[in-house]
Order: C-alpha cells, then sequence, then structure tokens
C-alpha cells in the first residue's frame, strides 16, 4: 500500500487526469454497449418468437384443414348400405360380397388425391377387407382386435382417431411411412360393427410445411398425443424435443440456444412445434457492436485530450478527507484533518469537518452520560413503587388476623414478613441468586397459607443447575402476590400456584400458572399492551401496575427481548411468564 501511495504521489499531473476520467468514459461505454446488445437481443426475440408463434398458428390451421378432409373420408362406409349390410352380418361371406366389398374400397382409394395410401375395414369377427395404391402384401393374420388404434376407435364410439405414425404389421413391407385415420362404425345406438383404418402419406403434410420457412437454423416438427414424432421438416434439434415442458419457451441443445413455440391442435391433439436457432438472431449484431466500438474510441480520445488540460490538484486531500469522514461513521472520533495549508477551500472545508467532527463527539458522551443517570433514577424510583405496594398488601394480611385474635398467626406472619423486609433491604441495589428469589417465595406464600387459612398450595419444579444464576432482586414474590390478590379475589375452593424454572434458548424461562378466575380476551390484550407501553393506563381496574413495573425492570436491565408475558383461559387460570438471561453466578 506505501508503495502504491509512493507510486501516486510521484505521477505527473497528466497521469493523474488519465487515471480519474479513464472510468468516467469506460463506464458510460460499457453501460451503453451492455444495454444496446440487451435491448437489440431482447427486441429480436421478442420479433422472432412472434413470427414462430405466428407461423406456427397458421400451420395448425392448413393442418386442421387437411385433416379434416381426410376425416370425411372415413365415413365412407356410412354413404354405402351394401358396406354396412356386409360389416353388420357375423361369419363367413360369400366372394361376390367380398369381391364387391373390395371394389368399393378400390374405388374410395383410386381417386385424385395422391396421399392416400390405403384403406382397412376391419369386421368385429376377425374379417379383413382392404385396398391400397401399391401391390403390397395384405397381413390377413394381423391380430388388429388387441392393436393400440383399434382399441382407441372402439373406445372413441364413432369419433375419428388419428393414430399418429403408423408402426404395425397390416401391410407387410410397407413402402413409405404413413399416418392413419381409424373410425368405428355403428349404426345409430346399434353395436359396433367394426373399423375403419386410412393410410395417409406425407405428401399431404410436405406441401403444409413447405411455404414455412423460418431461416437456415429452423425446424417445424409434429408430435402425436404421446410427443412421437409424427412428422419432421428436417432432422434439426430432433434430441431437443426430449422432456421438452409445454410451456417451455426457451431451451439449450448441444450448447446452443433454441427459441420454441408449441400449439396443441383441439381437432386431432397433435402438436406442432415450431424450432428456431438463436443464431439466427445475431446476424445484424457484429453492425451494432462495429459502430458502438468506433465512438467508444472517439470518446476516449476526447477524454484523454481534455484531462491533460484539467487540474486535479484537490484528490489527494479528498480522498483524505472522504477516509475520515469514513472512521467517523464507524463511531471513530478520535480523527482530525491535517492538511490544512495550501488550498484554501479544502482547507476550510478541513476545519469544519474537524469542528464537526469534536461537536458530535462531546453531544455523543452528554446524551450517555444523561441515559445512564436517567436508567440509574427509573431503577431506583422503580423500587421504590414496589415496597409500598408489597407493604401495603401484607399489613392488610395482618390486620385480619389481628381481627381473629390469632396470636400464633401474627407472630409467624411477622417474622416472614421481616424476614422479607430485610432481604428487600440488603439486596435492592445488587444481584440475588435465584435460590434467594425462590425462599422469598416460600416467605410469602407462609404469610399466605396463614391468611387464608390453609385453602393455599404452592408447588415447584425447579431445574437445580439454575439455582445459583443471578438474577435482579424482587423478581418472582410480585409475580406470586398478583396470583393471589388479584386471581383468586373471585375464586372459592382450594387455590394452588405452580412455579416452574427451567432453561431455554434465550436463557431462563420462569412460568408462574394459577387456577384463578383468569382473564378475558379483551382484558389480556390491554394488559398486555399496557406492559409493552402502547397503552398508558388499564380500564378494568389497578391489577397490572405490579406487573408493569417488574416488566420495566427487566427490560431496563437486560433489554427488550426479556420480560413478562401472559397467557390466560377465563375461568381456568393465568400464566405468567418470565424471561432473563443465564448469568452464572458460582455456589
Amino acid at each position: 500500500m506505501r508503495i502504491l501511495r509512493k507510486y501516486w504521489e510521484a505521477l505527473t499531473f497528466q497521469k493523474k487526469m488519465i487515471f480519474t476520467y479513464l472510468p468516467l468514459a469506460l463506464v458510460p461505454m460499457i453501460l451503453l454497449t451492455v444495454l444496446s446488445s440487451l435491448i437489440y437481443s431482447n427486441q429480436i426475440t421478442k420479433n422472432t418468437d412472434s413470427n414462430v408463434a405466428n407461423t406456427v398458428h397458421l400451420i395448425n390451421d392448413h393442418l386442421n384443414t387437411y385433416l379434416s378432409e381426410l376425416t370425411r373420408l372415413s365415413v365412407l362406409p356410412y354413404y354405402n348400405n351394401k358396406i354396412l349390410d356386409i360389416m353388420a352380418k357375423t361369419g363367413n361371406i360369400s366372394d361376390s360380397e367380398f369381391n364387391q366389398t373390395q371394389i368399393l374400397l378400390s374405388q374410395a382409394i383410386r381417386n385424385p388425391r395422391q396421399d392416400l395410401q390405403s384403406v382397412f375395414l376391419y369386421r368385429r369377427d376377425g374379417q379383413i377387407f382392404s385396398s391400397s395404391i401399391y401391390n403390397a402384401n395384405i397381413n390377413y393374420q394381423y391380430d388388429f382386435q388387441n392393436s393400440p388404434w383399434y382399441q382407441e376407435a372402439v373406445k372413441a364410439n364413432g369419433k375419428v382417431v388419428f393414430t399418429g405414425k403408423v408402426n404395425d404389421a397390416r401391410i407387410i413391407n410397407r413402402p413409405e411411412p404413413a399416418f392413419s385415420i381409424a373410425r368405428a362404425i355403428k349404426v345409430y345406438n346399434g353395436p359396433i360393427l367394426g373399423v375403419v383404418i386410412i393410410d395417409v402419406n406425407f405428401t399431404g403434410l410436405e406441401s403444409i410445411f413447405q411455404s414455412a420457412n423460418l431461416g437456415n437454423d429452423s425446424n417445424f416438427v409434429v408430435l402425436d398425443q404421446n410427443r412421437n414424432v409424427i412428422y419432421s421438416k428436417n432432422d434439426r434439434y430432433l434430441s431437443a424435443l426430449q422432456g421438452l415442458d409445454p410451456h417451455q419457451k426457451i431451451v439449450k441443445s448441444n450448447g446452443e440456444k433454441l427459441i420454441v413455440n408449441q400449439l396443441e391442435s383441439a381437432d386431432t391433439g397433435w402438436k406442432i412445434v415450431g424450432i428456431v436457432s438463436e443464431s439466427e438472431l445475431n446476424a445484424g449484431k457484429d453492425i451494432l457492436y462495429n459502430i458502438i466500438a468506433t465512438v467508444s474510441a472517439v470518446i476516449l480520445v476526447v477524454v484523454l485530450m481534455v484531462s491533460i488540460f484539467l487540474s486535479n490538484t484537490i484528490t489527494k486531500p479528498l480522498k483524505t478527507l472522504r477516509r475520515l469522514m469514513g472512521s467517523v461513521e464507524k463511531g471513530n472520533f478520535n480523527v482530525a484533518f491535517q492538511s490544512l495549508n495550501g488550498n484554501l477551500e479544502i482547507s476550510q472545508v478541513g476545519r469544519a469537518f474537524n469542528k464537526m467532527n469534536q461537536r458530535i463527539d462531546e453531544l455523543i458522551n452528554q446524551v450517555l452520560e444523561f441515559r445512564y443517570k436517567q436508567k440509574e433514577a427509573e431503577l431506583n424510583n422503580l423500587k421504590l413503587q414496589i415496597r409500598p405496594h408489597f407493604l401495603f398488601n401484607n399489613l392488610e394480611a395482618i390486620r385480619a388476623l389481628a381481627e381473629i385474635d390469632d396470636r400464633e398467626g401474627i407472630k409467624e406472619i411477622t417474622t416472614a414478613l421481616g424476614g422479607m423486609l430485610r432481604y428487600s433491604l440488603k439486596k435492592q441495589n445488587s444481584k440475588v441468586k435465584l435460590r434467594e428469589e425462590i425462599q422469598q417465595v416460600h416467605n410469602y406464600i407462609k404469610i399466605e397459607q396463614i391468611r387464608s387459612g390453609n385453602t393455599l398450595t404452592m408447588e415447584y419444579d425447579e431445574d437445580p443447575a439454575l439455582l445459583n444464576c443471578l438474577v435482579i432482586p424482587i423478581l418472582l414474590q410480585p409475580v406470586v402476590e398478583n396470583c393471589i390478590h388479584h386471581g383468586f379475589d373471585q375464586a372459592d375452593g382450594m387455590k394452588w400456584i405452580k412455579l416452574e424454572i427451567k432453561a431455554c434458548e434465550e436463557g431462563i424461562r420462569i412460568k408462574i400458572q394459577d387456577n384463578g378466575i383468569g382473564m378475558k380476551e379483551d382484558e389480556l390484550a390491554m394488559l398486555n399492551a399496557y406492559l409493552t407501553g402502547e397503552a398508558n393506563e388499564l380500564a378494568f381496574g389497578d391489577s397490572g401496575i405490579g406487573l408493569k413495573n417488574l416488566h420495566t425492570r427487566i427490560q431496563l436491565e437486560y433489554g427488550s427481548p426479556y420480560g413478562l408475558s401472559l397467557t390466560t383461559v377465563y375461568g381456568s387460570g393465568t400464566t405468567v411468564e418470565i424471561r432473563v438471561p443465564r448469568i452464572e453466578g458460582g455456589i
């Protein structure tokens, strides 16, 4: 770093200008190149995708028209009563009937069309009639009833079925590839008499796709319902069709990016796929890049010439000032700008920076001191609020015992109360062990059991590993006191309180549960809002004052993640959960 600094300081004025202004020229040029390329590529891609989609739709319209003409040929048996009569029969037929049917089929296929390859009539009892434009060998032993196309035609119940590319043994040594159209023959609601199937070569499809052209690096493919290839204009990109998602627009094949558009025919269920390579889109990019490179070179030359005539003596002090500001942002105020000589404007900025930095440091120290004193005063004030509240409640208990002249009870309750007050005075300005807080609860419960005539029971579930942890004093007793005086004020019968102390991820979780009257949902919501400071007072009494004071003490001591939370079921009791950090206090 020192070498670089010396190298920079040793540079001439002209070189500093070059290193300073080169980014100003390079960044716009790079952005211009990147944005132009992105905009151009995106627009060309959109146009190509639109062109492919329009071409695919046009091909689909022509294909549907062509297949509709073929579909009308499949209703040939319905226009000839003799064929229907022969198809309705079962068993052997005469030679004259067989020959007559063969002649009718030959007449149907020997029309001016060049795409019809053969016609078959498969009767339900296994009888086969056929005619072909080739001298083909018909396989009369072919098990057509178990063939997929026959079963699909029967299932279609008289509707036309397009079977895709022919791959069966109906004709031995088929001279050229073909696809088929099949239809089940039936009269009204009667039984299926058989199936007519017409084989069609690909001359008709070739004529449709011949006029469609998206460039040298493109292809059109027709797929059947099982995504098998029926027809492909050429052999390009067929491997890209494997695993092609129906909604996928962009695919990669052999490292080449392809734009794909797919359209499924509603009539046949066939899918037409148009594919064009991205290389077709890149033809005009080279010209654009050459123009951008030329303009960028001119801008660079201009920037270099201008930088020679400009002054850059303020660069170094400005960088120094920026570095010092970064240190101030990170909290280091023990910095000062030293270069106060030389350039008048920079010196004035440096003096202002030093004064501002010194003033900020003073203000921060004042705020920290004020917050510390404020926190200390709030803690002392809260502790003073707790003592009168506690004394008032327990003096009321002693008064009640005096009214019934229970001297032994008064003796026990005053002894326990005196121990609690000594603990409170002794521990109010220090941390205490959790076991001492539990003992404080023992003393308080003893007082309440005497006062209530032993109708109160207390359960403890403590983790022994937590008993030596340090907490703030007077942590548990205010919550237990609140259970008795507000949870049981309308309850009859046996009353019980359970104190549970367990470890948790945040530290220590203390639960104090009672079987008192509980609270309604709206009361619980108001109390939680009062605890968190969202409400300044309670609308249903003062039962939350002690809990509010305790919650505030915990958050002032440990921070906002800790404090109190309440859950309740009206008529069944309330649970107060206290969360404090785990601070080990030794044995």
